[in-house]
């Protein structure tokens, strides 16, 4: 463990601020869709990206404008339908195809990918989270549009057949029911969007809001529901030759170590933070790079960097939602 180099280690380049909410999230409103089914397609050949700690220690996480990419890091994470390109689409077994307007970053992943090094580029995607400003919404059961006036806020409970649940405090976006029974129902959305990922060149992706036990999701999910969704969602991930990383799940106790086997590697947010580093150390004991990250304004960057840094962890300070404007590298 090196404790002492750390805050040799911590350099800074920006700004941030962090909004309520669940848990989990980063990502700011604004961005746009998902949904059913579990993909019968046949094992991808097993040589995705599977990185070591401290193997891509030059990394940044940016999934809201501003974004920054001029400098030569080893890894961008970021998001997928703002990365996607003119004519980009979404397709569906029932012969539907939705088009898919270009992001912000439309072209970014060839301009990374021509250089020397060639980075790796994560793509940020929702997976256990309806978005009501995404291209599929319509795709959840229990989706209204804005002219329907949109989701209930809270009623007693979601609506009859709804998919879509509670608030995860991030405007316009909702838990969804990962329940085994309901699953099936929106599920290949979902998979549609790693779908594209793997069309546009994505390397791996970085799928969110999987963890609503004790999120208030709306839904009586049970923490056994949410360990079968992440590894199904590691499975289909894997399914299409991309790298699957386990975003968060490390607050329920024990969690992380039951979904080692099934990832990549790991990005938890805000572990410091909530002394919950620790529970992320069975990817370190089985060569798994974790990408860690704390937020301005809500830790000191110091004392941060080195619980992230003794850990073996490549740990971050970034702004949130997570930017081009802020990163504070800690580095072992």
């Amino acid at each position: 463990m090196l404790v002492a180099s750390v805050l040799a280690g911590c350099g800074e380049d920006g700004r941030a601020d962090r909004p309520d909410g669940a848990h989990d999230k980063t990502k700011p409103p604004g961005k746009a869709g998902k949904p059913t089914g579990g993909a019968s397609r046949k094992p991808a050949s097993g040589d995705w990206w599977r990185p070591r700690p401290g193997a891509a220690a030059d990394w940044d996480w940016q999934i809201s404008e501003p974004y920054e990419l001029s400098a030569a890091r080893q890894m961008y994470d970021l998001d997928l339908f703002d990365l996607a390109p003119a004519g980009s689409e979404l397709r569906y077994q029932d012969g539907e195809v939705i088009p898919v307007p270009a992001g912000a970053l439309a072209g970014k992943i060839t301009t990374l990918h021509a250089r020397t090094p060639r980075p790796i580029v994560i793509c940020y995607v929702d997976t256990g989270a309806y978005e009501d400003y995404r291209p599929d919404a319509h795709r959840f059961p229990g989706h209204r549009s804005a002219a329907e006036g949109g989701p209930p806020n809270r009623p007693e409970r979601p609506a009859a057949g709804s998919v879509i649940g509670w608030d995860t405090g991030w405007e316009g976006e909702r838990w969804l029911d990962i329940r085994r029974s309901q699953r099936h129902r929106f599920a290949e959305a979902v998979w549609a969007r790693f779908d594209l990922a793997r069309r546009m060149g994505c390397d791996g992706v970085e799928p969110d809001q999987n963890n609503p036990v004790d999120n208030d999701p709306g839904f009586p999910i049970t923490l056994d529901d949410q360990l079968s969704w992440y590894r199904e969602v590691a499975e289909q991930a894997h399914a299409r030759g991309l790298s699957g990383g386990l975003k968060n799940g490390h607050d329920q106790p024990g969690s992380a170590a039951k979904l080692v086997d099934a990832f990549d590697w790991a990005l938890p947010e805000e572990c410091a933070q909530f002394d919950e580093c620790d529970e992320l150390l069975p990817f370190i004991e089985q060569g798994k790079a974790v990408f860690a990250v704390d937020y301005k304004g809500s830790v000191q960057a110091g004392p941060a960097c080195r619980q992230h840094s003794s850990r073996r962890f490549d740990g971050l300070i970034k702004d949130e939602p997570p930017t081009g404007a802020h990163r504070v590298a800690c580095r072992p």
